[in-house]
């Protein structure tokens, strides 16, 4: 599978509810983007995540961005949210923790943000467990596998990959990752990968 992966103005609508002290939450409360497509969202320790991969079409100032479906198929895999290259997802940003295509008040998480995650969950061997659908936290992350950066559609039912904010080099990013045995961690995927967004609040 490494080698395969190698290959690989939105108003914020959101109110803070009243969360359990261990830090895994079971509340959920909602965020909006500028398309209204409204997504639920999730306190994990200190940060607040999205907890549904973006769907969003333009960028938060209105222009179109290009985006797509799992196998080209927006019948059938819509619910999944859909998928864009990192410059996409990065709205031509550079920097960590840049808005990119995240509505107002929410960013592309960085790989010190996703870190933070999977250390508050105890770690990379079973944060995925809890990041999981049907996990404590509700984040739901989704085995919708992605495409490389050929256009070659790969590991649904297998993985969830998710862009961060976090270049590598001139050619490759991170992403992060949840696989189908619990185990979360991170990649150096092509740009031209096709990966799943979810977005993280400023204030996490």
């Amino acid at each position: 599978m490494r080698s395969a992966l190698s290959s690989l103005v939105g108003l914020a609508s959101f109110a803070l509810v009243s969360w359990p002290s261990s830090g895994v939450s079971q509340s959920v409360t909602t965020m909006t983007d500028v398309d209204g497509n409204e997504y639920r969202a999730v306190k994990i320790g200190e940060q607040v995540w999205m907890a549904e991969n973006l769907l969003v079409t333009r960028t938060p100032d209105g222009r179109e961005i290009v985006s797509y479906f799992f196998n080209d198929d927006s019948a059938a895999y819509a619910t999944y949210g859909r998928l864009y290259t990192w410059d996409v997802s990065m709205n031509g940003a550079l920097e960590e923790e840049a808005q990119g295509i995240c509505p107002d008040g929410w960013h592309l998480p960085s790989d010190a943000e996703w870190t933070q995650l999977f250390d508050h969950l105890g770690g990379e061997e079973i944060a995925g467990r809890e990041l999981a659908v049907g996990g404590s936290t509700g984040f739901d992350a989704l085995l919708a596998g992605g495409a490389d950066f050929r256009g070659n559609y790969l590991y649904f039912e297998t993985i969830a990959l998710l862009w961060s904010s976090t270049e590598v080099n001139e050619e490759r990013a991170y992403h992060h990752h949840v696989d189908r045995d619990g185990v979360a961690g991170r990649f150096a995927a092509m740009k031209g990968a096709r990966i799943y967004v979810r977005c993280i609040g400023d204030d996490s």
